[in-house]
């Protein structure tokens, strides 16, 4: 089977607790949706929720409660291939950035079984690195990282980028938003994906920022390909069963034959014998000659 295959990516910013990107384009029914937001609040307290029809993979909320990363996914109906846009909400946020990933090829039924979350705080670097502990469950895959962070001193608007990991592998930015709030506080949320061929575990994998964040959120996600069907199929070998007779076996030989008595019947009637013949008497007259 091939990979799957990013095919169109929309993204968008906003200053509320509600974000709404433009569907990306060219969705086709079967397609797989993975939608994702960073959602910000200085002082904590917003109440992050998962868009209707959407099934939440991964979810982490910073220690300080001001930062929040969801990513969450949904099999492409109907509906979608003539949606406009979808809106992301996190109640109380005072800044958000979503971003929705259009990916075609997934495994049916199976398209994210295998993801990932780390977590780092006080971070004090521009390079985040993650352990990994992910595996992909087929050969053959589409890795999507997400990440998001934030700082309450952030001077400039935040970029992502130098995508890493182990097994290395070509990582393309899809998303890389960033916001700032008058010099002082922003966040960021960024996406990038890389196509992989393999089962090796990921035992790590991180990027860069432009600025030092506070608190950041790492997700890694798995796209699964559908299995390969073909191969020579194993046969199992295995014993006959013998099932034990439930009746009993019969005999062969020579019939025995049952000797009787005839039944003699008595005759009922009188049986006749015929009349004796006799010789009839000689007359006793002579014979004389008769007269010339």
């Amino acid at each position: 089977m091939a990979l799957p295959v990013v095919e169109s990516v929309a993204s968008n910013s906003s200053t509320s607790g509600t974000v709404t990107v433009t569907a990306p384009s060219g969705i086709q029914v079967g397609d797989l949706l993975i939608g994702s937001y960073t959602s910000f609040r200085l002082d904590g307290g917003q109440t992050a929720a998962t868009p209707a029809g959407f099934t939440l993979v991964q979810t982490s909320d910073t220690t300080d409660f001001r930062g929040t990363v969801r990513a969450f996914k949904k099999v492409a109906d109907s509906a979608d291939t003539t949606a406009s846009n979808y809106v992301f909400t996190s109640v109380g946020a005072e800044y958000m950035q979503g971003s929705m990933v259009r990916v075609s090829g997934a495994a049916p039924g199976l398209e994210i079984t295998v993801s990932e979350k780390d977590f780092i705080a006080s971070n004090g670097s521009t390079t985040i690195n993650n352990t990994g502990t992910t595996t992909p469950p087929t050969s053959e895959s589409i890795m999507v990282l997400i990440s998001g962070g934030h700082d309450a001193s952030i001077g400039a608007i935040v970029t992502t980028g130098t995508y890493t990991s182990t097994p290395s592998v070509t990582w393309t930015q899809r998303v890389d938003l960033g916001y700032n709030v008058g010099s002082s506080y922003g966040s960021s949320h960024a996406v990038a994906t890389a196509p992989y061929t393999g089962t090796t575990e990921f035992t790590s994998y991180g990027y860069a920022t432009s600025e030092v964040f506070d608190q950041v959120v790492s997700i890694l996600l798995v796209v699964s390909s559908p299995e390969n069907a073909t191969g020579t199929n194993a046969l199992l070998q295995v014993s006959p069963t013998q099932f034990t007779q439930a009746g009993t076996t019969g005999t062969t030989g020579t019939n025995t034959l049952h000797a009787v008595s005839p039944t003699m019947f008595a005759q009922s009637g009188n049986g006749q014998r015929g009349t004796p013949w006799t010789n009839p008497d000689k007359p006793n007259t002579n014979w004389n000659n008769l007269p010339k």
